[in-house]
């Protein structure tokens, strides 16, 4: 391996150091010289530099590696927060739910004690009555339909059979 350089910018200074008056030039030598310039300090970046090199350059900031933790960090909580609200929103509409379902059951419950001397049909409305010596009965006949026996029942309420075999007041 011969000792003479090949490379024109370096055959044209015999030192190898850099002319600051000699002209770089463009295009694809600029990029050249830079890696020249960098193997000349004794740096292995292929030219590229820690800061920017001209005024075209990406702007380059150092990292607030505590700033980006904290960001995350409220990032994440608020997003836990949210989550957690929505989820006892959800809880909330569930046990109204189910202390309608409950109600229901014991509607359901009632009403099955009472003397029930036909099949309800679910979808159909029906009419929950007391009589004077204390037993209770399901009817079709509403309260207004009774004339003058009315006066011996206890209207209890008006409700309706569901496909649950529930019922629900109407």
């Amino acid at each position: 391996m011969s000792n003479s350089s090949t490379h024109p910018r370096e055959s044209s200074n015999p030192s190898n150091t850099i002319d600051p008056n000699e002209s770089i030039g463009s295009g694809d030598s600029d990029l050249h010289t830079q890696n020249m310039v960098a193997e000349e300090a004794g740096s292995l970046s292929w030219g590229l530099s820690e800061i920017p090199m001209h005024v075209g350059s990406a702007m380059i900031r150092p990292e607030d590696r505590g700033k980006i933790r904290a960001v995350a960090l409220e990032s994440a909580e608020n997003q836990a927060r949210h989550q957690m609200a929505m989820l006892r929103r959800q809880a909330e509409a569930l046990m109204e739910e189910a202390r309608r379902i409950e109600e229901r059951l014991l509607l359901s419950v009632q009403i099955f004690q009472a003397d029930v001397n036909f099949t309800p049909v679910v979808g159909q409305v029906y009419h929950l009555y007391q009589r004077a010596n204390g037993t209770k009965f399901l009817s079709l006949i509403g309260p207004k339909q009774w004339g003058s026996r009315a006066s011996s029942l206890e209207h209890l309420g008006t409700f309706k059979h569901l496909a649950d075999s529930t019922w629900e007041p109407v």
